[in-house]
């Protein structure tokens, strides 16, 4: 009864903090893209927005799968509760790895405005449109919502491209296989799905955390498609929002997916970097915030 009570307040306590009104990107944030077979890589949960970004301690009460996917199979992502980086793992077969991130729901409550400053910003008009033929724009709104990340990275073979591929997420964005080749117009392409089908419509973004670059935005083709001119090397993060009706069994107003994607792409001037060049700087590492006082986590 005593843990069911602290679960409770622990809920509640989320639901009330105020910086849970942001709506912030969340992604996983590996301290290489690129490491020796048998090398450790540890792994941060991140959130943000812009170049504001920071990592998040391990909350393993959020975590539903940490793991990486790989040439031998699932890899579980370790890690102690309250740790930073959220998890390590060392990979022992060469290849190409998705890291998979996917949290179990949470709860916040938003402020009329705080919400339709949030659909705005995450291309939802729809959503507000809706509120506003129910005769709902004017309440509050209580929300659940769940985090689906991804990243990609190598392991050992310097020339190996990185492949992505789907991960059975609720809502999840899949790099097309050419992503880590060098294109003429620059051009890369990604399909956003949900429920394992295209979802067309939808905006997508394409930022690079830690920098001052402007935002890409892009929406959906009837296939669920998106192309950016991801011309600057380094970390990218792609990234989108889908919102639906919540499940009669949980109590709240509207329930949002939230995915990512993150890679390095290589520069002009040399391929991926290799092992020895693996050290770099994190985008999230601004400021630490603890499990007991994380945003949108």
């Amino acid at each position: 009864m005593r843990i069911g009570t602290l679960a409770v307040l622990f809920g509640l306590a989320a639901a009330l903090d105020p910086e849970s009104s942001h709506a912030h990107e969340f992604w996983v944030e590996p301290s290489t893209f690129a490491v020796e077979r048998g090398g450790r890589v540890g792994i941060r949960h991140c959130v943000g927005d812009g170049f504001e970004g920071w990592s998040l301690t391990r909350n393993t009460q959020r975590i539903a799968r940490f793991f990486a996917a790989g040439p031998s199979g699932d890899l579980a992502i370790v890690g102690l509760d309250g740790s930073d980086p959220a998890g390590v793992a060392r990979f022992a077969a060469p290849g190409t790895y998705v890291i998979v991130y996917r949290s179990n729901r949470a709860i916040t409550e938003l402020s009329p405005f705080e919400f339709d400053e949030y659909l705005r910003d995450k291309g939802l008009e729809k959503i507000a449109e809706g509120r506003q033929e129910r005769g709902a724009s004017s309440r509050k709104v209580r929300e659940a919502y769940s985090r689906h990340s991804k990243s990609l990275i190598r392991v050992g073979d310097a020339d190996a491209n990185v492949i992505d591929r789907p991960m059975n997420l609720r809502l999840e964005l899949v790099a097309e296989p050419d992503l880590f080749r060098e294109q003429p117009d620059d051009m890369r392409f990604f399909r956003l799905l949900y429920g394992g089908k295209p979802l067309p419509g939808a905006l997508v973004t394409a930022a690079r955390p830690g920098t001052a670059d402007e935002e890409l935005r892009v929406r959906t083709d009837a296939d669920g498609r998106a192309g950016f001119k991801l011309h600057a090397p380094g970390m990218w993060r792609i990234a989108a929002v889908h919102m639906i009706e919540p499940p009669g069994s949980i109590r709240v107003d509207w329930e949002s997916l939230w995915t990512s994607l993150t890679f390095e792409l290589p520069s002009r001037m040399s391929p991926i970097a290799g092992p020895a060049q693996a050290a770099r700087s994190a985008a999230c590492r601004n400021k630490i915030m603890p499990a007991t006082g994380q945003a949108r986590s």
